[in-house]
């Protein structure tokens, strides 16, 4: 059983509890379609994170058992206090490169494209992250932590991070300047030019105060959160995607092997004629906006419970799943999200597509196709859920021919 299973009812219940408070303090810290773009991303994200974790989990094993220096006993404290510091240390450098280089930004852009700051923004995470960061982490099986207290650690160090994304709790003094806040994150997320490539700790802030990346939230400066280069889209799919296909146009519009290595390499929006790429001040305070109706709300809430069922059900058979399970569910969330995505920004297609996706699942739930050994109560309680969707497409054809769907943009 996947361990993130036992965190999915603590992060859902502060996101509630967030949305709450922020109501009652009279707030607003949430939009509808941003939170669905997080969660699908998030649903995404897992799933093919739990299809990589294996092969990251066998190299670092194998560097273990072939490599290591020293032999810990798991059950020492010094090797979970070692570990901690070593982690957190090496997550701050994958962090780190992970904004200065090219190819790495492209599999953690999307963490950064809610214009929004809230728990679901912690839940927004790469589908991609896991090709790259887990080899940042080798240097600890070379001196010897043993997998289990890997794995633990890291896990500690997920659940840490989840609560510092938030603007309801203020700066807190001290603990400011030696743990991971709401504060210095919020920092992080900020497209403010004094919070560019600032505060990439993960527990710990001590190490950006070592390594010259620290910065304090500014009383007298707002931050302002997304990229220099916005998403302009609710699609966590296009998310995923956008940087690397920006990374192979810029491949065939360079000439020099040089210069392509930097395209790939080099900071993000690095190009041969021009610096990294500066804030465009029109787009300090602005943010991307769709209209949101009653049905977009019904239909997206009832999807994303949807997928949230059926996720937890994956989770639930974790190794046990098989290949073919895995991919088909991919698909499923992979589909689901791009679909969600292109009737919120109202495409002229995006209803008839979605009703065939729906009518596909339905069939293929029927009939027990790919998701094998989903139990029978899981199928039939889906075959329901998606006749409702169905009907909730309905409701959505009948809101699409009364009102128009422009998109633009809002003051933050």
């Amino acid at each position: 059983m996947s361990p993130i299973l036992y965190a999915i009812p603590f992060f859902l219940a502060c996101i509630a509890a967030e949305l709450i408070i922020a109501r009652l303090m009279g707030r607003q810290v949430y939009r509808f379609h941003d939170a669905i773009t997080s969660l699908n991303a998030g649903f995404i994200s897992e799933t093919f994170r739990s299809m990589l974790k294996l092969a990251s989990i066998v190299v670092y094993a194998a560097v273990l058992d072939q490599v290591a220096v020293m032999s810990w006993d798991a059950k020492h404290p010094a090797v979970w206090i070692l570990a901690f510091f070593m982690y957190d240390f090496f997550y701050y450098w994958a962090h780190r490169c992970g904004h200065e280089v090219n190819l790495l930004w492209s599999a953690h852009v999307i963490h950064h494209s809610s214009e929004d700051f809230n728990l679901s923004t912690a839940l927004r995470q790469s589908s991609t992250n896991q090709v790259f960061y887990w080899i940042f982490y080798l240097p600890m099986a070379i001196v010897g932590i043993p997998v289990k207290v890997f794995a633990i650690t890291a896990l500690i160090s997920i659940v840490y991070q989840f609560w510092s994304h938030t603007k309801l709790v203020p700066k807190l003094g001290w603990i400011d300047r030696v743990l991971v806040t709401p504060s210095n994150h919020r920092c992080h997320h900020g497209r403010n030019p004094y919070c560019i490539d600032k505060n990439y700790g993960g527990t710990l802030i001590i190490w950006d105060r070592l390594f010259g990346t620290y910065t304090e939230e500014r009383d007298d400066e707002p931050v302002v959160y997304g990229t220099l280069a916005p998403l302009l889209s609710w699609n966590p799919v296009w998310g995923n995607l956008k940087n690397y296909v920006a990374i192979w146009q810029g491949l065939w519009a360079t000439p020099s092997w040089s210069n392509k290595l930097m395209v790939v390499f080099a900071p993000p929006g690095w190009t041969a004629t021009s610096q990294p790429q500066e804030q465009s001040p029109s787009m300090e305070a602005i943010r991307y906006k769709t209209p949101i109706t009653t049905g977009q709300r019904l239909y997206g809430g009832l999807a994303t419970l949807i997928i949230l069922a059926f996720s937890i059900e994956m989770l639930l058979a974790d190794s046990a799943a098989s290949l073919s399970m895995r991919m088909g569910f991919a698909a499923l969330l992979v589909t689901n999200a791009a679909c969600l995505a292109w009737l919120f920004e109202g495409k002229p297609w995006a209803l008839a597509l979605e009703a065939a996706r729906a009518t596909i699942i339905l069939g293929a739930l029927t009939a027990g196709v790919w998701l094998e050994p989903v139990t029978t109560a899981t199928r039939v309680a889906g075959a329901l859920a998606l006749l409702a969707s169905l009907a909730g497409l309905a409701v959505l054809l009948r809101e699409r021919s009364h009102s128009s769907y422009p998109t633009g943009l809002e003051s933050a």
